[in-house]
């Protein structure tokens, strides 16, 4: 069986990958009976099957034999959101410390998620101040590190274009901008990195950047539109 579900591009190997997919398409099943639906051999279905257990995508049901049980596709997604950003942020904390001479950057960004993902990493760092208007939708994603940042005391300067309540900061109603490419996504992290975007539906089209010249921008148009509330 050739598998069409590829998660090797998050530390699975593909047949950790082929096995998940029999798992989630055909119920839970002793090694044997899964080995066979997946096409390989018995060795080969076990290890991956206790590499899955190992990387929480799978569980394992004690009895005699014993039955396997994938972990739904939500909380496999959850674990690896989960670990990635553990391992994002052991690779910020050692960049960091590596001196390498500082270079503007511009990203362009094209998905909400992966937008929002870059959001909570740089605001889980700030030091100083966060700057962000953004969609009332977008906030339950960045709460954890909006709440990092602010037990840290970094200062927030909140607002969304519906109301917003967080029971660690105030967020301020603003109202959406006429002409603007969709719902605005912008934001300001310690004047050292900004992003601005434009959100329709899952898409988004804009840029995260370090530029000083990029950073002022970004703060200008925030300024603005908490001018409308």
């Amino acid at each position: 069986m050739a598998a069409s579900l590829d998660l090797t591009g998050f530390g699975f190997t593909p047949t950790e990958s082929l096995v998940y997919e029999v798992l989630v398409r055909g119920g839970p099943g002793t090694g044997y009976a899964i080995a066979r639906a997946a096409g390989l051999a018995r060795a080969n279905a076990y290890s991956a099957l206790e590499g899955l257990v190992q990387k929480g995508g799978a569980r394992v049901e004690e009895g005699r034999p014993k039955r396997y049980r994938p972990e739904p596709p939500a909380t496999l997604i959850a674990r690896i959101i989960d670990a990635q950003a553990v391992a994002l942020d052991t690779l910020s904390s050692v960049l960091d410390q590596i001196s390498v001479p500082t270079t503007p950057t511009l990203v362009e960004m094209d998905s909400t998620r992966g937008a929002l993902q870059v959001l909570s990493h740089e605001i889980a760092r700030a030091r100083t101040g966060v700057v962000l208007l953004a969609p009332a939708d977008a906030f339950p994603t960045l709460i954890p590190a909006l709440r990092k940042a602010s037990a840290g005391g970094v200062a927030l300067d909140l607002g969304s274009f519906r109301v917003v309540e967080l029971p660690f900061a105030p967020v301020a109603t603003c109202a959406p901008p006429a002409g603007w490419p969709g719902e605005p996504i912008v934001a300001v992290v310690d004047d050292r990195g900004a992003m601005i975007l434009g959100r329709t539906g899952d898409a988004v089209a804009g840029h995260w950047g370090t530029d000083p010249v990029f950073v002022a921008s970004a703060r200008t148009v925030a300024a603005s539109l908490r001018a409308n509330p």
